[in-house]
Parts: C-alpha cells; structure tokens; sequence
C-alpha cells in the first residue's frame, strides 16, 4: 500500500530531519516507545540509518498471542539523492517473530513545499494466520507513518 504525503516545508528540510539521529530519537521517545539506539552513516552521496526500537503496541488477541505487547524491532534504512530529490529504502524486521516491512520511499520537491510517498510491503511467515497478521501489521504500519509525518510536520513548524 502507497501513502503519499504533501507537506509545505522543502525537501531539503525535511530531507534532514529524517536523517537526523537526535531527532529520530526525539520523535520515538515522543511517540511512545522506549529510547532507541539510532545511528546514521554517510555513504557515498547517500545515508544509511540503522534503528533498534520497542515499542508497545495494543493489538487484537489473535495477534497479540503471536507478537506479544511490546516488539522489538530492527530497522536498516538508505536514502540516495535522485534527480530532484532523494530516493529510499527501509526493511524493518521483527525481532522473535517471523514478521517483516520492506518499504521504498520518495521525497521530492512540490509546488507547495514536497511530497513524501512511502510503498509498505508486510511480510508474515505464520501458517494459517499469516495474511490476517499482515493485515493487522499494515493497519499499524500506517497509524505508525501518519503519528510519525504529524510530529514532523509539527517540528518543522
């Protein structure tokens, strides 16, 4: 599933929020999880970030029997400038679960400000359970990216 969000601020701005480790911290912290271990690399013209997070998460029974309340989660994340912007990639995994989000990303310059476009793809490998559970993975992916793209909106003011 495509989210596409259109934000009055410059890609530039945004851009190095989003690769910014104390914000990112910030923004976790702010959001309800546990302090992360962030940590962003330069490489070559792109970045590459890397999170581990907890956070706790009040899902339906069926799910909360497989994944637990709270879930650990690794995070691998590159950014690569394109022509007018920047291009991305992020694979979160979840720790003891065999669960995972592939996502690309874009950011790009707008006539208003930018447009940041996410393309998530839930992975859950559980026998007879597997697609509800991706179901419900998507449905917190997306509450996820809307509570995280408010508290960036607000923090570029």
């Amino acid at each position: 599933m495509t989210i596409e969000y259109e934000l009055e601020s410059e890609a530039k701005a945004v851009f190095a929020l989003l690769t910014d480790a104390d914000f990112l911290s910030e923004r976790l912290i702010a959001l309800g999880e546990d302090q992360p271990e962030v940590k962003v690399k330069k490489k070559g013209k792109g970045v590459e970030l890397s999170l581990r997070r907890v956070k706790h998460l009040d899902l339906p029974a069926v799910a909360a029997k497989i994944v637990g309340g709270d879930q650990k989660f690794a995070m691998t994340e590159t950014w690569q400038p394109g022509d007018e912007g920047w291009t991305g990639e992020y694979l979160i995994e979840v720790i003891g679960v065999p669960a995972s989000i592939a996502a690309e990303m874009e950011l790009f310059p707008s006539d208003g400000g930018c447009i940041y476009r996410i393309t998530h793809k839930p992975r859950v490998k559980v026998p007879l359970v597997g697609k509800k559970l991706e179901q419900i993975l998507m449905k917190e992916t997306e509450q996820g990216c809307d509570a995280e793209i408010d508290y960036l909106v607000e923090a570029l003011g």
